[in-house]
């Protein structure tokens, strides 16, 4: 068994993969993912905290390239819900100005 912080470290990742589209509703893109008890342990913790049918996890993806081709690593998190918001005047990304940015997108 390994202790507690070497299983913090570890990630719950995945990849995901461009997929054959067989049927008009297949997905476009298929993978498979490793996810850490932790992660699991947490998120369940969160549906006992909360007596919930429904929590909210966060996921993740990156843009790789191996030999087989073009994939998207993907992680699955649990939720963590700060008891402080930080504002920022500025958007820091271009993902930021891209969700900030009310004018282009109605």
């Amino acid at each position: 068994m390994q202790n507690n912080s070497s299983q913090q470290a570890r990630r719950s990742l995945g990849a995901l993969r461009k997929a054959a589209k067989t049927k008009p509703r297949s997905p476009d893109a298929q993978g498979a993912m490793k996810v850490q008890r932790h992660t699991i342990e947490t998120i369940m913790r969160q549906f006992e905290d909360n007596d919930a049918d429904e929590v909210t996890a966060n996921i993740a993806g990156w843009f790789n390239k191996d030999s087989s081709g073009r994939y998207i690593t993907v992680e699955l998190s649990p939720r963590f819900v700060s008891k402080q918001s930080v504002e920022r005047d500025e958007p820091i990304n271009m993902f930021e100005s891209f969700f900030q940015d009310k004018e282009s997108f109605h």
